[in-house]
């Protein structure tokens, strides 16, 4: 494995793209807006930011991006801080890593404010040198830019880094960047596992075959 790593964490480190599969269609029916059919396609590479501008500019959403962005994260703050679990062989794995002196961070659509707790529930908090949101970076995963940025912000040199991510957007991305990048099995990217295999130069069904 190189000598950085950069991890996504819903759906790569942690079980909870459960948890975000109906929370905008959810959210806006509670506001009785209409809600798009394909909302959960629109918001699929937004960053929270992004997102809370849709809900209030395209949507009509009657709150600021700022109050959305609270509410929403009411809404699932405690899944994350009692109850979402790590997917199978992260913290033997990290721990691994860890021990092998490997750079490790965490580059997320989430907020600080639950990724963190979570993190430290979880025991693996310390691993990482740095937890990199894309709110704290002004920038979203739809994009490719955002995983230079995240590895300059860390220090990293991009031939010397591995991108581990969970979503096609995420893995076509980070290739783009020109990353070596690590595709790991999740569920909700069932529709997309062949592509995903196609592009990451290394596919995973879970991280204990890394061990």
């Amino acid at each position: 494995m190189k000598k950085n790593i950069i991890f996504d964490l819903d759906g790569t480190l942690i079980d909870s793209m459960g948890i975000w599969d109906n929370i905008g269609r959810d959210f806006l029916k509670k506001l009785n807006v209409n809600v798009p059919d394909d909302l959960e396609e629109i918001l699929e590479t937004m960053s929270f930011e992004e997102a809370a501008i849709y809900f209030n500019k395209v949507l009509g959403v009657e709150m600021s991006p700022k109050e959305i962005i609270g509410a929403i994260i009411a809404m699932v703050k405690d899944k994350y801080v009692y109850d979402i679990p790590l997917k199978k062989g992260v913290f033997e794995y990290l721990k691994k890593m860890k021990a092998e002196g490997k750079n490790m961070s965490i580059l997320t659509a989430s907020e600080e404010d639950y990724v963190i707790p979570a993190l430290k529930r979880l025991g693996i908090y310390h691993c990482f040198n740095y937890i990199l949101t894309c709110t704290g970076l002004g920038m979203s995963k739809s994009g490719s830019d955002i995983y230079n940025v995240a590895a300059e912000k860390c220090g990293f040199e991009k031939d010397d880094t591995a991108v581990f991510e969970d979503a096609l957007h995420g893995v076509l991305n980070a290739k783009k960047a020109g990353f070596y990048v690590v595709g790991v099995y999740d569920s909700h990217e069932d529709k997309n596992m062949d592509k995903i295999k196609a592009e990451a130069d290394e596919y995973i069904l879970d991280f204990e075959s890394l061990i």
